[in-house]
C-alpha cells in the first residue's frame, strides 16, 4: 500500500499542496512534478484510492484558472482520478456509486471542457474529449441537465471527427445520428 512505508502523513501534506499549486504551475516541469504527487497518492496504475474522489473537486475547480503550462498536467490528474477504478473490496453498488459520484463532479465543468476541446492545444482537446466521453458514456443513466445545445453538439462531433468510433458511441448514446 501506498502509506506503507511510514509516510503517509507526509504524502497526504504533499498531495494537498500539489492540489493547490499545479493550476498555478508556470512551468511544464513543475507542473509535472505536481501532477506526479497527485497521481501516486489519489490513484495509481488505474486503482482509484481513498483520496481520489475527495481531491476530484478541488482539481476541478482549478481547471478554471490553470495557466499555459499546468493545464495539460491538471486535466491529465482529472482524468486519471475521474476513470480510476475503486477498489474491488467493496461492493458493485458501491463502486458504481463511486464512479458515477466522479462522472457528475467531472459533468460540472462540461462547459470548460468543451470550450478546450474547441479551442485548447492538441493535448488539451484530446484530454477533454476523454473527460466528455466519461459523462456521455457514463455505466449507468443519471438526471442531467440538458447536454448541449445541438449546435454545441455538432461542434463537438466535427472535433470528434479524427475519432470516429468515439463518435459515433457519443452520437448513439445520446440519440443522434452523426454528419456526414
Amino acid at each position: 500500500m501506498w502509506n506503507g512505508d511510514g509516510r503517509g502523513a507526509q504524502r497526504i501534506a504533499d498531495l494537498l499542496v500539489a492540489i493547490r499549486d499545479l493550476p498555478a504551475s508556470h512551468t511544464t516541469d513543475e507542473a509535472e512534478k505536481l501532477y506526479w504527487q497527485i497521481d501516486n497518492v489519489a490513484v495509481i496504475q488505474g486503482s482509484l484510492y481513498p483520496a481520489g474522489p475527495k481531491v476530484l473537486p478541488a482539481l476541478l475547480a482549478g481547471l478554471r484558472h490553470a495557466t499555459p503550462a499546468s493545464r495539460p498536467w491538471l486535466l491529465n490528474a482529472i482524468y486519471e482520478v475521474a476513470s480510476g477504478s475503486p477498489s474491488h473490496r467493496l461492493s458493485i453498488h458501491e463502486r458504481e456509486h463511486i464512479q458515477m459520484n466522479l462522472i457528475q463532479s467531472v459533468d460540472a465543468v462540461r462547459a470548460v471542457l468543451i470550450e478546450l476541446l474547441l479551442h485548447g492545444s492538441d493535448n488539451e482537446a484530446h484530454t477533454a474529449a476523454d473527460l466528455l466521453a466519461l459523462i456521455f458514456t457514463a455505466p449507468q443513466e443519471f438526471l442531467m441537465p440538458a447536454l448541449i445545445n445541438p449546435q454545441e453538439f455538432q461542434e463537438l462531433l466535427i472535433a470528434l471527427a479524427t475519432q470516429p468510433e468515439r463518435q459515433n458511441r457519443l452520437a448513439r448514446n445520446v440519440g443522434l445520428t452523426v454528419p456526414e
